[in-house]
């Protein structure tokens, strides 16, 4: 099969409130199918690891239920709002600033930087970089797909 970019930014919230929790989901669902591109963390590190503590969720846990049951969405959330220990609203505000402000550190904002053809060495905040890596991920596969 085929892997799927997870297209979902960072930037996005659902209902609860929470940015990066959408794209969480996904990238652990795609992998626990085996679609996750190669290369792309699912559940520990970078903003996967600041959602999950930002919230008070208990990452093997949230990880354990994505990969058994294979939630959508709306259940998922269910879940978070079920075991999660800071979803208030202004512990969702702080979480979601954090998320806004996250910068790669400076080696990997270079390596994003040279792989995509970024020039401006400023350019270092995590969601849009992560953004244009997975823009440029599905357009290869798009590329790859339509040559065959």
């Amino acid at each position: 099969m085929e892997p799927i970019v997870p297209l979902i930014s960072s930037s996005v919230s659902g209902p609860l409130g929470a940015k990066h929790l959408p794209r969480l989901w996904l990238k652990i669902i795609l992998h626990a199918a085996g679609r996750l591109p190669e290369g792309y963390r699912h559940g520990s590190g970078g903003l996967d690891e600041l959602t999950l503590t930002d919230l008070g969720v208990d990452a093997p846990a949230f990880i354990g239920y994505l990969e058994s049951e294979m939630p959508s969405y709306q259940q998922c959330e269910a879940w978070v709002r079920a075991h999660a220990g800071n979803i208030g609203a202004a512990a969702l505000a702080e979480h979601n600033a954090r998320v806004e402000a996250a910068t790669k550190p400076p080696a990997s904002a270079e390596e994003f930087r040279q792989r995509l053809g970024v020039d401006d060495p400023a350019f270092n905040a995590s969601v849009p970089l992560n953004d244009l890596d997975d823009w440029a991920a599905a357009h290869a596969g798009i590329l790859r797909d339509r040559s065959r």
